[in-house]
């Protein structure tokens, strides 16, 4: 008892700790960041996958079934030959009345009339048919004045009964040498001319006037 009762007084006697001064408060900014909310497992896969186009699925197929497959694009059809476009061919003219059987009917071909009856058939055929050409040809066009055909001018004429074809034919008006296609069909008696159609082109170059045998006149040939 008397031991705890000393120890009480000596307590009491040791010098209390001074007291330390107050230290002023400090202020602080403080900002507020709001963090989205934790992804999920799948919302993270999702997020590592690249965005894909949308795709169309097939038709009764649900997208979110199992086993649904997706439509691959159409390839287109290839365009068949009968409905492709043509290139674009001038069309012959188709004249619906034969002239020269008024040419030759007219008193200054006398002599021509004359002389066609002489000529074999194929020739007979030839002259006939080029003089045709010109009497079409110069009522086709104003400003052309044929006095001349050469059927046999770029290639040669193709006879087959009583038709003659000559594509690279030749037509001469004023000075210049034409190209000139035409198909001519005559009567059975090779006297007339059944039905004509032609085609004019474009000036021949007179640098190949020699090598297609066609004369380089300075005036109209008779």
């Amino acid at each position: 008892m008397l031991l705890h009762i000393l120890m009480g007084v000596f307590i009491l006697l040791l010098p209390t700790a001074p007291k330390l001064p107050e230290q002023p408060e400090q202020a602080v900014e403080v900002e507020i960041v709001i963090l989205p909310p934790p992804q999920t497992e799948q919302q993270e896969k999702s997020a590592r996958q690249p965005d894909l186009p949308p795709t169309r699925q097939d038709e009764g197929v649900p997208a979110d079934k199992p086993g649904a497959t997706l439509k691959t694009p159409a390839v287109p059809e290839a365009v068949p030959p009968e409905v492709r476009p043509h290139d674009e061919t001038p069309a012959m003219v188709k004249p619906s009345r034969m002239l020269s059987e008024e040419v030759l009917a007219n008193p200054r071909s006398r002599k021509a009339k004359e002389e066609l009856a002489t000529l074999a058939p194929a020739e007979r055929i030839e002259q006939l048919c080029g003089l045709e050409a010109m009497a079409q040809v110069g009522a086709w066009s104003e400003d052309l004045k044929p006095d001349r055909v050469v059927a046999y001018a770029m290639a040669d004429p193709k006879l087959s009964g009583n038709s003659l074809s000559a594509d690279g034919a030749a037509l001469h008006s004023k000075q210049d040498w034409y190209r000139l296609r035409f198909k001519c069909v005559l009567s059975s008696d090779h006297k007339k001319v059944a039905a004509f159609e032609f085609l004019m082109g474009e000036p021949i170059p007179k640098k190949y006037w020699e090598e297609n045998n066609l004369p380089s006149e300075g005036k109209s040939l008779d």
